[in-house]
């Protein structure tokens, strides 16, 4: 019964959309949700612990940092940098990935030579060490971070997409669409395109907590979102230094990253199991 249940559940892609779904409500509602604005200083009621522990306050549920910002205002605002970053991320990477896929898949010989050992030598670079030294170059600030992450996303599309545009450019309809004339453009996008998007929405589900956890990753080293807009990963480094006595500063923000990511992915499995054919029975 218990297998079963945790089956079921795994299958159910109601708990994760809940997730979400108020990460996402609360970060593009975060000027009326958040108590505090996120970088309101008050050193009166620094280090304030949560509410439910000895010396909390109702006026800060979940505590205050070593300056008095609220922690609860600042993670509903992370919430707000880390999906705007993977927004913008998938838009330029994953749109150039899919065109990329698409050429290569559909053209083969040269062009395809060429675009995947790009792919190859890209995704043989380690993503956080090509950050670091990309920081420096060109300064820490959310477009660095975002132009720096682009061309990891657009290898991975185009690896992904390429493997379907190839299955499909030998189906009938796109022999026939040649035969009738069709330019390769057309082709490519009004032929190969729309039976690609399954596995766009699959991958772009699933790098949304690569991503989240990539910024985190930085901002937690001290080169990803530049202080003091909130992020999540800058708060948690804020907060090591405090993390025997003063739990909070790194506990909270670190939960939203942990079911931020969890939930992700979750719902990217489970579009998994629903897009592809072969797995619903399995």
């Amino acid at each position: 019964m218990l297998a079963q249940f945790i089956y079921r559940l795994r299958r159910s892609p109601i708990i994760p959309a809940l997730i979400l779904a108020t990460l996402v409500l609360s970060a593009i509602f975060a000027p009326w949700v958040a108590p505090y604005p996120p970088v309101k200083v008050d050193l009166a009621n620094a280090m304030l612990p949560p509410f439910f522990q000895s010396g909390g306050s109702t006026a800060h549920l979940l505590g205050t940092d070593k300056v008095g910002r609220d922690i609860l205002s600042r993670v509903i605002y992370g919430g707000r940098v880390s999906l705007l970053l993977a927004g913008y991320v998938l838009l330029i990477g994953g749109t150039l990935g899919t065109v990329l896929g698409l050429v290569s898949g559909y053209m083969r010989g040269k062009a395809d030579a060429i675009i995947q050992r790009g792919v190859e030598a890209i995704l043989s670079l380690p993503t956080i060490m090509v950050a670091l030294v990309f920081v420096f170059v060109l300064g820490q600030s959310f477009i660095s971070v975002v132009l720096i992450l682009c061309p990891f996303i657009a290898a991975r599309f185009a690896r992904m997409v390429r493997g379907d545009a190839l299955h499909i450019r030998n189906m009938g309809y796109v022999a026939l669409a040649r035969v009738a004339g069709a330019s390769h453009t057309r082709i490519i996008f009004r032929h190969i395109l729309p039976n690609v998007a399954g596995t766009l929405i699959v991958i772009a589900t699933l790098e949304v907590g690569a991503l989240i956890l990539v910024e985190s990753s930085l901002s937690f080293l001290g080169v990803g979102v530049p202080p003091p807009t909130p992020a999540w990963g800058l708060m948690v480094s804020d907060g090591r230094e405090y993390l025997a006595s003063k739990y909070w500063l790194t506990l909270f923000p670190g939960l939203a990253i942990v079911a931020t990511v969890l939930a992700v992915n979750w719902l990217g499995d489970w579009l998994r199991d629903i897009l592809d054919p072969k797995r619903q029975f399995l």
